[in-house]
């Protein structure tokens, strides 16, 4: 009689594409944002930053690129009063949130009368919740909690009113782009990149454990002392899954019992062909994919060296790899804050800021130009900054009279970032 056999393949953790669900409905008055979980969208974007070394590369160079040397503005007497205002130490924080997370936030202050902003301070955005709308076309309410994932922590938050709808003695500038299918948050420019974090992240445990336990070969187990009951089958494959799957288990070994060396389990090697080559592939197809969600024209810009640049030189790929970056990733940034610091700083009592951001360009980019020209690198950095000028710092030559009465208007845009004092009048 032919013996009965049983063959079980055991399915690792699979792992679908991020999705970013806004949860509106739960029973608590803010909005949780998640990716797995109801509540952890901040966290998986800090664990992307901190485990992959691509990310971490990528979000810091371009955020430093955003902030380049500091905001400032064209009145010069105004620029004395833009420093007490907002600090520049807490300026770059706040573009550090905006380009990892996708949304960032200010603490506004105002004076006595609420008629004069005095201060901006920096607020952690992953401590902020966006309060439900309900009935409202905006957002006026937010929430702050030292730490969502603790509930004893979540009953002492606090609540923050939104930039412009109280007069309160501090509001709370929430600054975020648009982003389609999200009302109350948004996504970072890299969002599609993550998943290829967490690779890179993945692949890194992968070696440092095959390291530390002597690169052991994948191995199938045969157990020959019978075929279990379907329960009793599962239990086994659910602990060797446990303590033999995953990346931080590799090359770990095992220790068998036996009635006799006929019941032996044997252990079967399984060789897979050109394996470092495999590896090697998905690192550099991960990094790729990692550096173009970040929108990143040449890796050198940041210290990434690859295999293939596509220029014939270094120094012709940084200046016309920073041009296009410069263009298409830095200015919207830019244009972003200064936009929303504008009307926050207009609501606030100050007029005509003229906001710009001084940029910050490689020395190397600075010195080829200064050789080409004859200049120094001083006159060459400050051409640069003028030639790189923001665009919604650069006065309207006329402005188009649409002859449209404002009482008309109904914003129904749940998902516009600005909030205006004339929420009021718009309002149902």
């Amino acid at each position: 009689m032919k013996e009965k056999q049983s063959f079980s393949v055991v399915n690792l953790t699979s792992q679908e594409i991020p999705i970013v669900v806004e949860d509106t409905k739960t029973r608590y008055s803010w909005v949780p944002v998640g990716i797995i979980t109801p509540d952890d969208y901040f966290q998986n974007i800090t664990d992307s930053y901190t485990t992959s070394t691509t990310n971490a590369a990528c979000i810091e160079g371009i955020a430093d690129l955003i902030f380049g040397k500091g905001l400032y503005s064209k009145d010069v007497a105004f620029q004395n009063v833009l420093s007490k205002l907002i600090p520049q130490e807490e300026l770059k924080r706040v573009i550090f949130d905006l380009k990892l997370y996708g949304n960032s936030a200010f603490q506004v202050y105002w004076d006595d009368s609420h008629t004069k902003v005095v201060k901006f301070y920096h607020t952690p955005i992953q401590t902020i919740r966006a309060e439900k709308i309900y009935d409202n076309p905006q957002v006026e309410n937010y929430y702050y909690c030292t730490d969502w994932a603790d509930q004893k922590a979540q009953r002492a938050k606090k609540k923050i009113p939104a930039y412009g709808t109280y007069n309160e003695k501090m509001e709370l500038l929430y600054i975020k782009n648009y982003t389609p299918g999200k009302y109350y948050y948004s996504l970072p420019d890299w969002m599609p990149g993550l998943q290829f974090a967490f690779v890179e992240a993945e692949l890194s445990n992968l070696h440092l454990n095959n390291i530390e336990n002597g690169f052991m070969p994948l191995v199938m187990v045969n157990m020959n002392n019978g075929i279990p009951a379907p329960e009793e089958r599962q239990v086994i494959e659910s602990m060797i899954e446990q303590k033999f799957t995953g990346t931080r288990n590799a090359g770990r070994f095992m220790i068998s019992f036996n009635d006799d060396a006929e019941r032996r389990p044997t252990l079967e090697t399984i060789n897979i062909d050109n394996l470092h080559d495999k590896y090697k592939y998905v690192a550099e197809y991960a990094q790729d994919r990692i550096l173009v969600g970040h929108r990143v024209t040449s890796p050198l810009l940041f210290g990434i060296r690859t295999v293939a640049n596509g220029f014939s030189s270094q120094s012709e790929e940084m200046k016309t790899a920073f041009s296009i970056l410069q263009t298409m990733t830095i200015n919207p940034f830019q244009n972003l804050v200064i936009n929303f610091i504008t009307t926050a700083l207009s609501e606030g009592g100050y007029d005509d800021t003229e906001l710009y951001f001084e940029q910050l360009t490689p020395l190397a980019i600075l010195s080829q130009q200064a050789e080409e020209t004859g200049q120094t690198v001083d006159e060459v950095s400050e051409e640069t900054d003028k030639q790189m000028e923001n665009p919604s710092t650069i006065e309207d030559e006329g402005a188009v009279d649409t002859n449209i009465e404002e009482e008309t208007l109904m914003d129904y845009s749940k998902s516009n970032p600005n909030f205006s004092k004339n929420y009021e009048t718009y309002k149902l």
